[in-house]
């Protein structure tokens, strides 16, 4: 189990390339609620992967 300060910096590092994600899809300059919630669940199931 990580400890405190591991698991905040999973969750920066997560935030962080979500972002980068976000920051280079230049066919989008905004995106709904919905297209986020996507992003992060195929994230997290392509982390889970590894």
């Amino acid at each position: 189990m990580p400890t405190d300060r591991e698991s905040t910096e999973i969750k920066k590092s997560m935030a962080y390339d979500l972002f980068n994600i976000l920051d280079t899809s230049t066919d989008k300059n905004q995106y709904t609620t919905e297209e986020i919630k996507a992003l992060i669940r195929a994230y997290i199931a392509g982390a889970d992967k590894a």
